[in-house]
């Protein structure tokens, strides 16, 4: 009796995690749903007017497009290269917003030259690989950005001597996919692989 209501478990366990990827876009579909229907609903307390609040969540959404279409046709936006200027002169916001566009920067992915390495780094002690975004460097110090999982949003800033890292090829979005899915997903593992070997070998050897 008790070795089939272990099975059963089992059986409930394995179904739930099948549908896990439903649920999760069922989750992201309803959490954006609510954005849309709280910024409608802020929108037409103030318009009282369905056409004008339709109007206006248009435009904003249009806005967003062209925004986009410029930075990706032609690196920049005029609009957004207005919005540094104005806010780099006011020291109040300076640094916050300083920070939050190369923050965005680096998340996107983008092209410039706030684009960052993924690298391997021991933490948060020796023998536990983690993926990590490096994000700056003087000398042989590289300050390194270490996502959790699932969310690699937040996570840990450390200094590091170069020495201390490994380089790969993984690019941002398949270091994101890969903490998001806590490890499910496992790009480049032949790669990842060998870099820990390799370490392990030479460490080992001394």
């Amino acid at each position: 009796m008790s070795a089939n209501i272990k099975l059963f478990l089992r059986y409930i366990f394995v179904g739930a995690l099948s549908l896990f990827p439903l649920i999760l876009v069922i989750v992201v579909v309803n959490y954006l749903k609510n954005l849309g229907v709280s910024a409608y609903l802020s929108l037409h307390y103030y318009t009282d007017s369905f056409e004008v609040t339709l109007a206006l969540m248009g435009g904003v959404v249009g806005i967003f497009a062209l925004l986009g279409f410029s930075i990706e046709k032609y690196g920049r936006s005029i609009f957004i290269s207005m919005i540094d200027t104005t806010f780099e002169k006011i020291p109040a916001i300076r640094s916050v917003y300083s920070v939050s566009k190369k923050l965005a920067a680096m998340l996107s992915g983008g092209d410039d030259g706030t684009k960052k390495e993924v690298v391997l780094v021991e933490y948060p002690k020796e023998g536990l690989w983690v993926p990590a975004y490096l994000l700056n460097r003087h000398e042989n110090i590289c300050v390194v950005f270490i996502p959790t999982s699932p969310n690699p949003t937040s996570g840990y800033t450390v200094l590091v001597d170069e020495t201390l890292i490994k380089k790969t090829t993984l690019t941002l979005q398949e270091a994101s996919s890969f903490i998001i899915s806590m490890g499910a997903d496992f790009p480049q593992k032949e790669e990842v692989s060998r870099l820990i070997q390799t370490h392990q070998t030479s460490v080992q050897e001394l």
